[in-house]
């Protein structure tokens, strides 16, 4: 939507601009996609109404793992942003995790990826949301 990267977004226009950015990705997704799965950032939390319209209109799935294991993760994905010159990369995360941890707990399912194998964790998941779109029909 923005015609250009994530990161250019917040270098150039700043993270208010990502956020309404974000808002209409999700809008536009809802408008056009009967089903789909969308993968949000973490920090979608942060917008009470970008949130709110995730809860009234998605089946959500919080998708929990450790500081150590997120850390990790971020890391092998190229992300070093996080860590860029701050000793207390991993302090900060965890202080990010546990306030996101209310408004993350308000989705429909929670399901903890630590310490577990892509795949194994893939078909785990798969298996607890088709049981709970199965219970709420």
């Amino acid at each position: 939507l923005a015609g250009c990267s994530t990161s250019e977004i917040h270098s150039l226009y700043g993270p208010l601009a990502y956020r309404r950015y974000e808002r209409r990705a999700l809008e536009e997704a809802l408008e056009t996609l009967p089903e789909a799965v969308i993968a949000t950032p973490g920090g979608l939390v942060s917008d009470a109404a970008t949130f709110n319209l995730l809860l009234a209109h998605c089946t959500t799935v919080w998708l929990q793992a450790d500081a150590q294991d997120h850390m990790q993760r971020v890391r092998a994905q190229g992300d070093l942003r996080p860590m860029a010159a701050n000793k207390e990369a991993m302090e900060d995360l965890k202080r990010i995790l546990e306030g996101r941890a209310p408004f993350y707990s308000k989705a429909d399912l929670a399901f903890d990826t630590s310490a577990q194998p892509l795949e194994d964790a893939f078909q785990a998941l798969r298996l607890q949301v088709r049981q709970a779109l199965r219970l709420s029909f």
